[in-house]
């Protein structure tokens, strides 16, 4: 993927946490890692809950209900060809899931050529509201564009995705979210230019519960991005933790979810979301 980098996991412990998941840009220094591998070509539908052993920690959380519906910001907004790009990630795995489980996971409003936007202000403290009253939805999971980026520790981070859990079994059980995208570090003109569709699939990903293809140190239930023998497809995988970019500052493109992409996410939706 790229040469090295790095990321970052936060948890702010409150009585009600947020779980904090950074996707980071190769640069940063810290590991070496395979070189990037197009996956253009999209893989066959997985429809199994599979999960390797050495993953069995990588599925954070679950909704309780599906479509999550998401929205994005007005201001900051988003251009026209993000918009389509955003939309396009959602898609991806709409198409994956409404193959592989018979339903669509991600609500952006239906109509891709004009999607759901939001006035809605990024809250102070995210876990002190949800979007779940019941059996139904009350609000929308909002995609924000930040300008000035807050997070002093996480300044190589491209995108965040927040989440709070509710205790449950076999996964918690997320009643609220919100996904910031770094338009004062990235995006812009000077700084590097990633992949936004494939950012946002990855983000997406967190979204529905899962946690990246593994960790750059040692953690119970993850492999090791750093391992030599690490599983090829943890690498490939959209759920890797770091995206690397080419000389001109371009960022490479994942934009299919791959078999241990899909494998996973069956276990949080399907019957036994343990993978059990």
């Amino acid at each position: 993927m790229g040469n090295k980098g790095s990321f970052n996991t936060s948890k702010r412990r409150t009585a009600r946490a947020a779980l904090v998941l950074a996707l980071s840009a190769a640069g940063a220094g810290g590991f070496s890692c395979a070189p990037a591998t197009p996956n253009a070509k999209a893989a066959p539908v997985v429809k199994e809950c599979q999960i390797q052993p050495d993953q069995a920690s990588t599925l954070s959380a679950r909704w309780k209900l599906t479509p999550i519906p998401i929205a994005f910001s007005q201001s900051p907004g988003f251009t026209a060809s993000e918009l389509a790009d955003m939309v396009a990630a959602a898609d991806s795995w709409n198409t994956f899931a409404q193959s592989s489980m018979n339903m669509p996971l991600i609500d952006y409003g239906g109509d891709p050529s004009n999607p759901r936007m939001s006035s809605a202000t990024k809250p102070t403290t995210l876990c002190a509201q949800g979007i779940v009253q019941g059996n139904q939805f009350s609000g929308q999971v909002v995609i924000y564009a930040v300008p000035r980026w807050p997070y002093t520790n996480l300044q190589d981070a491209i995108a965040l995705t927040s989440f709070c859990p509710l205790p449950a079994k076999p996964l918690p059980t997320m009643y609220m979210a919100i996904m910031e995208v770094n338009y004062q570090n990235f995006f812009t003109a000077g700084k590097k230019v990633p992949d936004l569709r494939t950012i946002i699939l990855h983000e997406l990903g967190h979204l529905v519960g899962l946690n990246h293809s593994c960790e750059t140190k040692d953690k119970a239930g993850f492999p090791n991005c750093t391992s030599p023998t690490l599983n090829p497809a943890y690498y490939s995988a959209v759920m890797f933790p770091v995206f690397g970019f080419d000389s001109s500052g371009l960022g490479e493109q994942k934009r299919q979810l791959t078999e241990n992409d899909q494998g996973r996410a069956n276990c949080l939706y399907q019957p036994t979301p343990s993978g059990n």
